[in-house]
């Protein structure tokens, strides 16, 4: 019997019905990962393949043996492929072909402002799945990291991120301290490739190398996780200074611009604030976020006309927000 909690509330829960997710939940396992002094971690993984399941190395670091389980049975896994610095591990499993993989997307594919729904072994207790969407995608070794707002806590770490189609598109992998919204998940483009590399897999033991990309000191994690950090913080002024290097060394990535905007709106500099949300959404003009903070600087400096075009971009990009923009203007418009 599969005990299952849903919550489902939000807009990706209706895209993604519970009947499906019920399927797809049979295709998420517990992990128990035991190190060689008997104490063990937690943590969720996912099929993608006959035999085949990836987790976060995290879990399985310090493990001597890894189990899945499912139904309070218990099956070992043979042998194990790391990617430690991505923090995605993949685990060949006998006697589970028969758990149906889940069809592999893309996050390169992924909007920001797109439903997804989380599975994970939250405390290790029973499966959860939250509805959510993708709230930031940020380029990191060929793909995206995916940050949402489906809310996960440990033993959830190796859990999957769902389309609105039901397919597998990230691993719930890290979360930043004490701060709504910002939940991480690894693309699975990172080990699409990998699955059936036989050569590449070992036996189980614990992994020795590089920290993951996340874990790393301060001054060597990536720029978006930097910044994120001190947006959470409220460090305006050191946010300013790291975009600067952030977009002297990428000066084609729109989310540098939209946090350089970030930190001049509440630094209160706002023709600044203007200059750099126009440049994040030259870069992608599909970027919502920044075209909903472009319209509400512009109403900021009194430029009705110009919030309400970006009003009108809104509107074919996500209605929600071009409905919150709309709902600032109006009382400009009396």
């Amino acid at each position: 019997m599969l005990a299952l909690a849903f919550a489902a509330s939000s807009a990706g829960a209706a895209e993604l019905d519970r009947m499906r997710a019920i399927a797809l939940a049979g295709s998420v396992l517990k992990v128990e990962a035991m190190n060689e002094q008997g104490g063990f971690a937690l943590g969720t993984a996912v099929s993608v393949g006959p035999g085949r399941f990836v987790t976060n190395c995290h879990v399985t670091r310090n493990a001597a043996s890894v189990a899945l389980v499912r139904s309070g049975a218990r099956w070992r896994a043979e042998a194990e492929r790391a990617d430690l610095e991505r923090d995605l591990c993949l685990l060949k499993v006998p006697g589970l072909d028969d758990v149906p993989a889940i069809p592999l997307s893309r996050a390169l594919d992924l909007q920001v402002g797109q439903s997804v729904v989380a599975a994970g072994y939250t405390g290790g207790a029973g499966l959860q799945m939250h509805a959510g969407m993708v709230n930031a995608l940020h380029d990191l070794y060929g793909s995206k990291v995916i940050q949402t707002t489906t809310a996960f806590t440990s033993g959830a770490s190796g859990g999957a991120l769902f389309d609105d189609q039901g397919r597998l598109v990230g691993i719930l992998t890290f979360r930043l301290r004490g701060a709504d919204g910002y939940y991480f998940a690894a693309p699975v483009d990172w080990i699409a490739a990998a699955i059936d590399d036989d050569p590449a897999y070992s036996d189980v033991r614990p992994l020795t190398g590089p920290m993951p990309f996340w874990a790393k000191p301060v001054e060597a994690l990536p720029f978006f996780m930097q910044a994120a950090s001190l947006e959470v913080d409220g460090r305006w002024d050191d946010l300013l200074a790291l975009t600067d290097r952030w977009i002297g060394t990428v000066a084609s990535e729109p989310e540098s611009w939209f946090m350089r905007g970030q930190s001049y709106l509440q630094l209160d500099a706002n023709d600044r604030a203007v200059h750099a949300f126009r440049q994040a959404v030259e870069l992608d003009p599909r970027y919502a976020r920044a075209w909903f903070d472009l319209g509400k600087t512009y109403l900021r400096l009194g430029a009705v006309d110009d919030a309400r075009r970006v009003t009108r971009v809104l509107e074919g990009l996500d209605p929600q927000l071009a409905s919150e923009l709309a709902s600032t203007l109006t009382p400009r418009l009396q």
